[in-house]
């Protein structure tokens, strides 16, 4: 009895000792990764220091002035990406249009120049140009939405500038008609203009100024409403007022609306 009773306190104490050993190693490499983690912050602080990071610079400049460095030959730039959503924009052409221009290596190419390359095409908005680490540009490209058409060839951003693509939208737009420079304030009085149209449930499909500033409207059935060159806002309110008591039942029969009337209007018909 006496030698089972020495053999259970002598297992005891070897699991004592074995779990104190197992706590103390787990105390030393806690210890140890702790001391490592200490260092590796220690180094980090040290190397983002204004002094540390002035004195590499100026090594890289020294370097650079002693052509002990070739920037061109520094990580070259290997490839160009193209970002942005297009509809009238191609991602391959784009490419092919900056990729000639992309000179020298990832320290010294030229991004303004990558942007020139890219700006003045008709359907883009704007361009912005990124390095991308260590061999890579990333150019960013916003393309123009187009609002209305313009004359014979031209289109008219959401923006409000004027252009003229190789390409025209094939979407339904409306249509501006005007002496040069007035294509801002029409599309400023189409957007008015059809706001106090939607009651009526007609749509503008085309707005012409003559030479002489003369307004006239024409809608997607056909009709035209001629407002003329003084009072046109009020005019078209006169217009609102009466058409759905007296007009709407014989849209598609009128040829075109005269309102260029002092207390009251004209209705030209479509012949039968």
């Amino acid at each position: 009895m006496d030698n089972k009773y020495r053999v259970g306190i002598n297992k005891n104490k070897k699991n004592k000792l074995n779990k104190r050993q197992a706590v103390r190693g787990e105390i030393i490499k806690k210890r140890d990764i702790g001391k490592i983690t200490n260092r590796l912050k220690e180094f980090i602080v040290f190397i983002w220091k204004p002094k540390f990071l002035s004195a590499m610079a100026a090594l890289l400049l020294v370097l650079i002035v002693h052509n002990k460095i070739n920037l061109d030959q520094m990580l070259p730039i290997q490839s160009v990406k193209i970002e942005g959503e297009f509809d009238f924009l191609d991602k391959g052409k784009l490419q092919d249009k900056a990729i000639p221009v992309v000179n020298g290596g990832f320290f010294n190419v030229d991004l303004p120049e990558v942007r020139n390359a890219l700006v003045d095409l008709p359907w883009v908005e704007d361009v912005s140009v990124r390095r991308q680490w260590p061999d890579k540009l990333l150019v960013r490209v916003i393309e123009k939405k187009p609002v209305v058409l313009w004359g014979d060839n031209g289109v008219v951003s959401a923006k409000g500038e004027l252009f003229e693509p190789a390409n025209k939208p094939t979407v339904k737009l409306p249509h501006l008609s005007g002496p040069q420079g007035q294509h801002k304030l029409m599309l400023q009085e189409l957007a008015r203009m059809q706001a106090w149209l939607l009651e009526t449930g007609l749509y503008i499909e085309k707005i012409e100024m003559n030479a002489r500033r003369s307004w006239t409207l024409r809608m997607t059935t056909g009709m035209e409403l001629r407002l003329g060159r003084k009072q046109m806002h009020e005019r078209l309110n006169r217009f609102v007022s009466v058409y759905k008591e007296t007009l709407e039942t014989q849209k598609r029969k009128i040829k075109h609306i005269d309102m260029r009337y002092t207390n009251g209007f004209s209705v030209a018909w479509k012949e039968a």
